[in-house]
């Protein structure tokens, strides 16, 4: 709706009288003392029936414009009006003299009229007021406190179409919010059916897999071939026997392998004595073997390794026994790995070593079956040192700073130069003395080393080999040999791991009297040498006397 400014506008008088009615007493006195409406009620008071475009005048412009009528002078709203003639006091003003013209739209440009004289020629009805209310402009900004303005109320309009929008733009957000968390509960119900299918699939691979592990296990599949020799204490009950499979890494389920020997009826059956079983066999299998006797239907020999007894010797012992033939058992002795205890020990083998396991072949008494396979035979000889070598000699080696292969090789070298244990302890002390010395002593000048390549390595080398020779004979080479010279005894290791506290560098024996000399400068020692020839010369003398 279109909102116009009020504005008052004195306009002159009509002379001649046309004004078409003749105002009553009391309408000229109501025109008189009625005033212009207040500024303050004018300001947004809204006009909702205007009468015809043709009959309202729009604006003071139009006034002008007209040729009956001359432009009036322009009076503040706020002031009275002061006419441009002075008044006829007889006669009274007339009540079109002082009209609201109203202003027409902007929008609006159809063409202006002159406005009327009085409220009759406009078509209204009504009082003063109320035209003057009718016509009165919006020019204020505010409405009035009795009749809201328009503005108020597209205003109000206003608030209920943004209160309408926010109501929806809250129901979206409420859509959107429900379809979310539907979304998000349908993921989180996703997820939680990936996780249990997950840990079902998973679940059942490890299943499958401990089943499959069992399963090889019991039947010895894709398990170690080589045979072990076992040896069953008398008295062994079936855990017992379980247990020792275990520690030599022959089965990794006793509980199981008890479990089949009970449901078999074979616990109390096992034999006591040495059983030939392979890794790879099943747990059915082993079970039948350990309860054979085979003393009964197998021969065997009695062999004796003595102390200071090369792997040579060792090999031609067993052929000439039938319990192996000699090459087959030094190609199995030196190739070990049979997953004993003190090969965890032994450090990588130097090329220039003639015997790998020269010196781990433990002088003792065994008893063979004839034709024994080779690895059972090495097997056997393996177990006797791994028992003889106890705990406290390994940390009695870190203190020395030895290794396993150095003690076994100056133990072979002792036991070869002291005929008695008695004077083992004496002979370490010179070795460990010239082993502390290496600048000085370069060298530990042992005859037996040299015996040793004349004996053992020249005549079995096809290709002779001069730097492993050299490195064996000590009056050649520096410091221990690559290997050991023979297989020494329990006395001579011990000699070896304590050795007596002397400051002997030298020693010589009479091979006659077995007695030795001991010397702490080579003065001396050249004086005990002089002192045993002597000894054997005068020896010799009363021999021939």
């Amino acid at each position: 709706m279109a909102k116009h400014k009020k504005s008052n506008w004195l306009l002159p008088q009509d002379d001649s009288g046309a004004s078409g009615k003749e105002e009553t007493a009391e309408q000229s006195a109501d025109a008189e003392t009625t005033e212009a409406p207040d500024a303050s009620a004018a300001d947004s008071t809204e006009h909702a029936d205007l009468p015809a475009a043709e009959n309202v005048p729009d604006s003071p412009a139009s006034d002008a414009s007209a040729e009956s009528a001359e432009p009036s002078e322009t009076v503040d709203s706020s002031e009275p009006a002061e006419p441009s003639e002075p008044a006829e006091p007889s006669e009274p003003a007339d009540p079109a003299a002082v009209t609201d013209t109203p202003v027409e739209s902007a929008e609006t440009d159809t063409a202006k009229t002159e406005a009327p004289e009085s409220p009759e020629e406009a078509g209204i009805s009504g009082t003063t007021a109320e035209v003057d209310r009718i016509f009165a402009g919006d020019g204020a900004d505010t409405p009035s406190e009795e009749e809201p303005a328009e503005d108020a109320e597209e205003y109000d309009d206003g608030d209920d179409y943004d209160d309408y929008d926010e109501i929806e733009a809250r129901e979206k957000d409420r859509r959107r919010r429900r379809r979310k968390h539907r979304r998000r509960k349908k993921g989180r119900g996703l997820s939680c059916s990936l996780v249990l299918l997950t840990l079902i699939i998973c679940s059942a691979v490890v299943l499958s897999v401990v089943i499959l592990t069992v399963v090889k296990e019991i039947y010895g599949i894709e398990k170690d071939v080589n045979e072990r020799n076992i040896r069953i204490p008398s008295g062994a009950t079936t855990t017992d026997i379980a247990e020792q499979l275990q520690r030599e890494n022959i089965i990794s389920l006793p509980t199981m392998f008890r479990l089949i020997s009970r449901m078999n009826g074979m616990d109390g059956s096992y034999i006591a004595g040495e059983h030939v079983i392979s890794p790879s066999m099943s747990y059915q299998a082993m079970i039948n073997e350990l309860c054979k006797n085979h003393e009964e239907d197998r021969e065997y020999v009695r062999v004796t390794f003595r102390e200071g007894i090369t792997l040579l010797d060792a090999a031609r012992i067993l052929q000439e026994n039938e319990v192996c033939q000699a090459d087959a058992f030094i190609w199995a002795f030196n190739a070990g790995g049979y997953g004993f205890n003190f090969e965890n020990y032994l450090t990588g083998s130097s090329s220039l070593k003639f015997y790998r396991m020269e010196g781990y072949c433990f002088p003792d008494t065994y008893d063979f079956y004839v034709n024994e396979d080779p690895n059972i035979v090495a097997q056997k000889i393996y177990e006797n040192f791994d028992s003889k070598i106890s705990a406290a000699y390994y940390t009695r080696m870190q203190e020395l700073g030895m290794s396993l292969d150095e003690v076994v090789t100056l133990a072979s070298i002792v036991q070869a130069e002291a005929p008695y244990s008695e004077e083992m302890r004496k002979v370490s002390s010179v070795f460990h003395n010239r082993l502390l010395n290496s600048a000085v002593f370069t060298k530990l000048q042992s005859d037996p080393t040299r015996k040793y390549v004349e004996d053992v390595i020249r005549p079995n080398q096809q290709i002779q080999n001069t730097l492993m020779q050299e490195a064996y004979n000590t009056y050649e080479g520096t410091g221990l040999p690559p290997g050991a010279i023979n297989n020494p005894g329990k006395a001579a290791i011990e000699a070896v791991l304590y050795p007596a506290d002397t400051n002997y560098y030298f020693f010589v024996a009479n091979v006659d009297t077995r007695v030795t000399y001991y010397a702490t400068t080579n003065e001396e020692h050249e004086a005990n040498i002089a002192k045993v020839k002597q000894e054997q010369a005068e020896a010799a003398a009363a021999q021939n006397d």
